[in-house]
């Protein structure tokens, strides 16, 4: 009998060693998956400051600061004074930072392909589902994790 815990060891296993293939190949262009999604943040809503990056992707003051320091090595974003807040500093992505992302994502839309592309398209619905279910299982955790004993 195949127990729940069996699985779900597994998948933990298969989507360990899938971010890992994922991080490493995006790495190899300057982009980790961390670095790739804060880009991606700062396209779509436009400069914002440290702390509401933090926030967004529940990460500590220190982590996002990594992370912003490290796109700030590669040219990819800029600090900016705050226009309302002098005292404070807003993130924003550079055109080098556009063309990273641009890269970064063909790259894992490819691997992410390479991947997937195993499945023909009645696994992939399937697959589909059961991710679905499992993340409805897991927002009830959180959900009810999240309210005050």
């Amino acid at each position: 009998m195949i127990t729940p815990d069996q699985v779900g060891d597994r998948y933990l296993e298969v989507h360990h060693r899938m971010f890992r293939a994922v991080n490493d190949e995006m790495s190899g262009c300057g982009l980790s998956l961390a670095r790739t999604k804060v880009l991606l943040r700062l396209r779509e809503r436009g400069p914002v400051r440290q702390s509401v990056l933090a926030a967004d992707f529940g990460l500590s003051p220190h982590s996002i600061t990594d992370i912003v320091d490290g796109l700030e090595r590669l040219g990819m974003a800029e600090r900016r004074p705050d226009p309302i807040d002098r005292r404070a500093k807003l993130v924003a992505i550079t055109d080098a930072g556009q063309a990273g992302l641009d890269v970064a994502n063909a790259t894992r839309l490819r691997l992410l392909t390479d991947i997937f592309g195993a499945l023909n398209e009645a696994d992939l619905a399937a697959l589909l589902r059961v991710l679905d279910s499992l993340d409805e299982a897991a927002q009830r955790l959180t959900a009810a994790s999240a309210i005050p004993a």
